[in-house]
């Protein structure tokens, strides 16, 4: 299979997590280039909606030049132009962008990546083909869902990418997208919710945690900030000893000694019922994302 390589990719909607993405992959570009290698993608077009956020993402990204196009309230002009476009608007302006004039023709025989919570390919499909069914000469466009989360503006996202059926240069390039904001994780469609849980929700549902966490310490004495610094490493420290290998159960058994400060605080947890609260949260997110979708 040939690597596809000068690239056309469009982000319509290009907000928070839109430009992270456009943060990672416009690098990449730029590494390429300066290797004097082919880049994978080489122009890219942002859309957004209004003036200020135009010359703010022209502002921010000035060092890549003419490698950046940035498009007010033009989506289909930046369809048209891509060889891949990314749906990165707020899920509630999907119907709208997808039922533009122009929308349909644009997406023929292309590669749609859709960054969009509660909006299965289906749904998505649905709405582009508002007017009518895909007619024979009509060429198919392609739709990859992913979840990501916000750690991509730092490049340390982890994405879950739907397993779909689809040309292998869309497939592939879909992947290579993605490993620039982090590391990436298949799953299977019936199991996007939750996966999709798993990378984008649980990091708020650690932040309960570790707050309540920093306030223990703070009643016990300690400053905040210190505290902080403290718990901020503890958890990369746990975060890659589960990478390598171990078992939560086992590392709070290395963790635990017989009448141990460690013992004392897990069976407090356990007295109220915190595990089962996280456990309720996960299935919470996971069945709201089912019901956005629909």
């Amino acid at each position: 299979m040939a690597t596809m390589t000068g690239k056309t990719m469009a982000i319509i909607g290009c907000g928070t997590m839109g430009g992270a993405i456009l943060s990672g992959v416009l690098e990449s570009t730029a590494k390429s280039q300066l290797a004097g290698e082919a880049p994978r993608i080489e122009h890219f077009i942002a859309t957004v909606q209004s003036r200020g956020s135009a010359q703010a993402l022209r502002n921010k990204y000035s060092k890549y030049g003419e490698s950046l196009e940035v498009l007010q309230a033009d989506n289909v002009s930046a369809m048209r132009k891509a060889d891949i476009v990314m749906l990165a608007c707020k899920p509630y302006m999907a119907d709208t962008v997808l039922k533009a004039d122009g929308v349909r023709e644009a997406l023929e025989g292309k590669l749609v990546v859709s960054v969009l919570v509660g909006s299965p390919p289906e749904k998505l499909s649905a709405a582009i083909y508002h007017a009518g069914p895909r007619r024979r000469d009509e060429a198919e466009f392609y739709i990859k869902r992913v979840m990501l989360n916000i750690a991509a503006n730092l490049g340390q996202s982890i994405s879950v990418i739907e397993t779909t059926s689809m040309p292998e240069e869309f497939e592939e390039i879909s992947d290579w997208i993605f490993q620039q904001v982090g590391k990436t994780a298949p799953v299977a469609p019936e199991l996007f919710d939750v996966g999709g849980v798993m990378v984008g929700v649980s990091g708020a549902l650690f932040t309960v945690a570790f707050d309540g966490i920093l306030d223990g310490a703070v009643r016990q004495g300690l400053k905040r900030a210190d505290a902080k610094k403290m718990l901020t490493q503890s958890l990369f420290s746990v975060a890659a000893l589960l990478e390598s290998g171990e078992h939560p159960a086992v590392l709070r058994e290395k963790f635990s000694s017989p009448r141990g400060t460690t013992i004392e605080g897990l069976l407090s947890l356990e007295e109220d019922r915190v595990r089962h609260a996280f456990s309720k949260a996960v299935i919470a997110s996971s069945k709201r994302s089912e019901e956005i979708g629909k």
